[in-house]
């Protein structure tokens, strides 16, 4: 049995354990408190199971699928447990799909063995030191749930509200569309890249990241967008579901780039003046009066 098997198979038995501890928790929150708090309370008791799975094989890196499982798992029990399957609610479940496979088939494909810890774990276990374990629950695992959760809240209201389906939610639906494919596109392009380059002080200056310093974060960024506009645009009066969109741009932007760029300073040849010349993130060739 290969490394990178017992791993899968940690996770699978991980996350099996996780969702059978969401649903019946939800099954026992639901009569007691309003469904969304129920809903939330299964998610972080699921996460806590995920986080211990980390804690028993010392990989935070456990919990990095969860991110494309959460919301698919949740949306697909709401719709059994109300027996909702309307052609709206089938459709911006399959798109939803397209977007955990590839996320979540992306993932596997870098996975090596269960061994494996991201750079950004290592970088705050470092400097938290003996209190790792609680900025890896609540920072590493515990936050990222409750932005999905807010983002997912849009799919969350469809589904109870029994939705189907309208023209405009095309509009959403397009938008979650092309940000999956924008992160596909990424995500090949630096494969590639990986495969080609003579050390890892190269910058991709290729494909869509020619114009684009994180793509994939755009990809993802538009995707959740788009997910709020699918319930939104019927009805703008549902506008302050856009606020999970928001908060999880916003987490990309002062959270995720930042350290990103900031470990990648370290090893990356000439990198202040490939940031003066390609954009956050907007695909579009910069100009000297560009800012992002």
């Amino acid at each position: 049995m290969s490394n990178k098997f017992k791993g899968i198979l940690i996770l699978f038995v991980t996350y099996a354990i996780a969702i059978a501890c969401g649903v019946l928790s939800f099954g026992y929150f639901k009569d007691l408190i309003p469904i969304y708090d129920a809903l939330f309370a299964a998610n972080a008791i699921a996460t806590i199971v995920t986080w211990l799975s980390g804690v028993i094989f010392k990989s935070a890196s456990i919990y990095d699928p969860y991110w494309s499982v959460q919301t698919p798992v949740i949306m697909l029990g709401l719709m059994l447990m109300t027996s909702t399957f309307s052609p709206g609610i089938l459709l911006f479940f399959a798109f939803l799909m397209f977007w955990a496979v590839r996320l979540t088939g992306n993932f596997i494909a870098g996975f090596h063995d269960i061994s494996y810890v991201d750079w950004r774990y290592k970088l705050l276990k470092e400097r938290s030191g003996r209190l790792f374990q609680l900025v890896n629950l609540l920072g590493i695992c515990m936050f990222p749930t409750t932005v999905v959760y807010i983002a997912s809240l849009p799919a969350i209201a469809y589904v109870l509200d029994g939705r189907d389906f309208e023209l405009v939610n095309l509009i959403g639906l397009a938008i979650m569309l092309s940000g999956t494919l924008l992160e596909l596109a990424a995500d090949i392009q630096m494969k590639r890249f990986i495969k080609t380059r003579k050390d890892r002080s190269e910058i991709i200056r290729t494909g869509i990241w020619k114009y684009s310093r994180h793509p994939n974060y755009l990809g993802e960024i538009l995707f959740w967008y788009g997910l709020a506009l699918v319930y939104i645009l019927p009805d703008v009066s549902r506008l302050p579901y856009i606020a999970g969109a928001v908060i999880n741009h916003m987490m990309f932007l002062f959270i995720s780039v930042p350290m990103a760029e900031g470990n990648m300073k370290k090893y990356k040849a000439n990198f202040e003046q490939y940031k003066r010349e390609v954009r956050m993130f907007l695909p579009i060739k910069r100009t000297k009066l560009s800012n992002r």
